[in-house]
């Protein structure tokens, strides 16, 4: 194989390194030397000493680039030492996981020389080196992040001039710095979630300034998901619940990795600030943890969108709780624009043909509506 010539579109190595550096290096060599376009690393149990043929970071023909670097089991980062000249003519695609930055000079190497790059992802790196890194790649069009609790204090400044997509998923320990991110028409804004992630016993203003600061970013975005956990650290300084950006795009959010509870004053206030908000969506469904408490809840103020914009509310995993009921019946009443609700019940919490379906069913389709033309589905 290794006498072969001709190119190879795609290579994948996925070891354990340790004392076969050497070896490990004549195989990327033999795929660099072949023209590859698409290459996958994932190794394990590097040495502090191990390098890159220095080659990989000056490959045109490079289209698709995975690096993967962890020391042990325990996945722990490896430093990524680069050579001093970085220029990736073809890259689209990068991604990285593990992978330890040298210092505020290598980041900035690396990202300036993706000179054509379009879809970034950065999984679980380590910024702990790093006190300022700029990821401006000109053609820049989706960037994901995940992240760990480790606190890096390392700030990021994303020039998105071409951004279209940002997802990030993480404890929040870093700041974000948007810059100039009006293309942006989708971002997905997920604290808490995630393996890695634990609520920690005591939040700090902090956590909630960048959160803040992460979502003033995105306003710009067209389509925005958030997790009920995102807007909850809001409330760590209660000044930031009051000054929350407007959206002046935003025509769709979605709510996902648990129920939304309307009992939750962010949430209102986060609508009232979304003047063009023609779609709600509840992707794991909804709650009123105050209702057997208080059960007057309303919608007050009313979200402006709410009587000029908003077409379509999708709420999942209905489980027919008076509580939701009573948020369903509000959302009726109060969207005078609205032409559709879609319900869909817990597979859960309703057996297929029981009873208590039929009876939820009975009731919503009962409840009145403040728009005339708006048709309930319910599945």
């Amino acid at each position: 194989m290794l006498r072969d010539s001709s190119d190879i579109k795609y290579f994948a190595l996925a070891c354990d390194v340790l004392c076969d550096a050497s070896r490990i290096n004549t195989w990327i060599l033999y795929a660099l030397q072949h023209n590859v376009r698409k290459l996958f690393l994932a190794l394990c149990g590097l040495l502090d000493a191990y390098t890159f043929p220095p080659c990989l970071f000056n490959c045109d023909s490079l289209e698709d680039l995975t690096l993967e670097m962890s020391h042990s089991t325990q996945k722990m980062g490896r430093v990524l030492k680069l050579p001093r000249s970085v220029c990736f003519s073809s890259l689209k695609s990068l991604y990285l996981k593990y992978v330890t930055f040298e210092g505020d000079y290598s980041a900035k190497q690396l990202f300036s020389g993706c000179l054509v790059l379009e879809n970034l992802t950065l999984a679980l790196c380590k910024w702990e080196n790093v006190e300022a890194v700029c990821i401006s790649a000109p053609m820049l069009r989706n960037l994901t992040i995940y992240e760990t609790e480790n606190r890096d204090n390392c700030q990021k400044l994303i020039f998105g001039t071409s951004l279209q997509s940002f997802i990030y998923i993480g404890g929040l320990l870093s700041d974000y710095c948007f810059y100039d991110s009006t293309s942006l028409i989708k971002a997905y804004f997920d604290v808490g979630c995630g393996s890695f992630i634990t609520e920690r016993a005591t939040r700090h203003r902090g956590d909630a300034y960048r959160a803040n600061k992460l979502l003033r970013g995105l306003s710009h975005v067209k389509n925005l998901a958030l997790t009920p956990y995102t807007l909850k650290v809001l409330t760590y300084a209660e000044e930031f619940i009051a000054c929350l950006p407007v959206f002046p795009n935003l025509i769709h959010l979605e709510f996902h990795a648990e129920p939304m509870d309307f009992a939750f004053g962010t949430l209102l206030r986060l609508l009232q600030n979304l003047p063009c908000l023609s779609s709600l969506a509840f992707a794991e469904g909804i709650c009123l943890s105050t209702y057997f408490e208080k059960t007057d809840w309303r919608l007050a103020p009313v979200p402006p969108c709410f009587t000029t914009r908003l077409k379509t509310i999708n709420i999942c995993n209905f489980c027919g709780t008076e509580g939701e009921l009573h948020v369903v019946k509000n959302l009726l009443k109060d969207a005078t624009t609205l032409e559709k609700m879609v319900i869909s019940c817990s597979l859960v919490k309703f057996s297929v043909g029981s009873g208590r379906q039929k009876e939820v069913r009975e009731q919503l389709l009962m409840l009145p509506r403040g728009s005339i033309s708006c048709v309930i589905e319910i599945s």
